[in-house]
């Protein structure tokens, strides 16, 4: 009531402050102006993301400072499935990972941080270029940021991938290689993004640097799992995925790219041999995957793979809609296969 005096006691107080459920306190004045109280341990999360100079909004209003929906954005989800793949190969079978803390920890890694180290890195240097790319902005192919906004991104790339491979090494007991490998794949990501190598824009050399990028994510698994590397069939598979992907989305990039001068493979060889190099990587994909695997689905995978891309690319041709819907169905049809992989064992350590 405005204009009485309600008395607390002390021991009453601290305990509903220590309370496990949200408390608030309103205040209201004579005036009919009212505040808020909020007991102090329902902002310690947003207290500690404060301290680390990390967002505390999902959806901020300021659009000169990222906030967790941009930060995801950067990270791409749409590609997500390429780390899943990757993280899952030298796994597959291992059925007691399923109730290991350190798998899953290392899944959420892998998701999250460490997409937002390759991609949202590539996105800091290529501000002024991503502004002019249509297929910006979304969820499938990161965020449309601003200088100003991208400023305080390499220290939340830091933050957001040193302590969680930090509390991942005290976790599996391998604090040491866990940070070796952090530090090789980061300069390997620094030499794809940064000057003065700054390989994505001086192709072909992007290529072997992109490959040995996303075996890291196969090696990181190996590492958390406490488990061998995967067999040789698999690295070969997953060169052949990594190359063709890199070379579609260089050819999707294509008119931006040239616009600006930018050297890709994709450009240096032009758009009708972009073309025939997925083709020839889809189609040496599709030998290794029936030389290495004898299963009837993976094979049947990569040689639809092929027909659709020649069908839709070369022959009918396609716009940059209906790409982004072939990109979705591939996604698609890749995951059911992951897990299908996982149970066969095909890429086990």
């Amino acid at each position: 009531h405005p204009h009485r005096t309600h008395t607390i006691p002390p021991h009453s107080l601290f305990a509903m402050l220590s309370g496990s459920s949200p408390l608030i306190i309103r205040f209201v004045e004579p005036s009919g102006i009212s505040c808020k109280l909020r007991s102090s341990h329902n902002l310690e999360g947003v207290q500690m993301l404060h301290a680390l100079s990390l967002p505390t909004v999902w959806d901020g209003k300021n659009k000169d400072q990222l906030d967790w929906k941009t930060l995801v954005k950067l990270s791409r989800p749409g590609w997500w499935l390429v780390h899943v793949w990757l993280y899952l190969a030298p796994t597959g079978q291992k059925y007691h990972l399923l109730t290991s803390l350190t798998f899953w920890l290392g899944l959420a890694y892998v998701l999250f941080p460490l997409n937002l180290l390759v991609y949202g890195l590539n996105d800091y240097t290529d501000v002024e270029l991503d502004a002019k790319n249509d297929r910006k902005g979304n969820f499938m192919y990161g965020a449309k940021c601003s200088m100003e906004q991208m400023k305080d991104l390499p220290r939340m790339i830091t933050i957001l991938n040193v302590v969680p491979v930090v509390v991942l090494g005290l976790v599996c007991g391998r604090v040491t290689m866990m940070i070796v490998w952090l530090v090789f794949c980061s300069s390997v990501n620094m030499a794809y993004n940064v000057e003065p190598l700054r390989l994505s824009s001086k192709g072909p050399y992007e290529l072997p640097c992109v490959v040995v990028g996303f075996a890291g994510v196969s090696v990181f698994a190996s590492i958390v799992n406490d488990l061998p590397w995967a067999p040789t069939g698999y690295w070969a598979h997953m060169c052949c995925l990594v190359l063709r992907t890199q070379l579609w989305t260089e050819f999707l990039d294509y008119d931006p790219d040239s616009a600006c001068g930018r050297r890709t493979t994709s450009t240096l060889v032009g758009k009708a041999w972009s073309k025939a190099l997925v083709v020839m990587l889809l189609v040496l994909e599709g030998l290794v995957t029936c030389y290495f695997f004898e299963d009837f689905l993976m094979r049947l995978f990569s040689f639809t793979g092929i027909l659709a891309f020649v069908g839709l690319e070369i022959v009918r041709g396609t716009d940059d809609k209906e790409k982004k819907k072939a990109m979705k169905a591939q996604n698609a049809l890749g995951l059911s296969l992951v897990f299908w992989i996982w149970h066969k064992g095909l890429f086990a350590a």
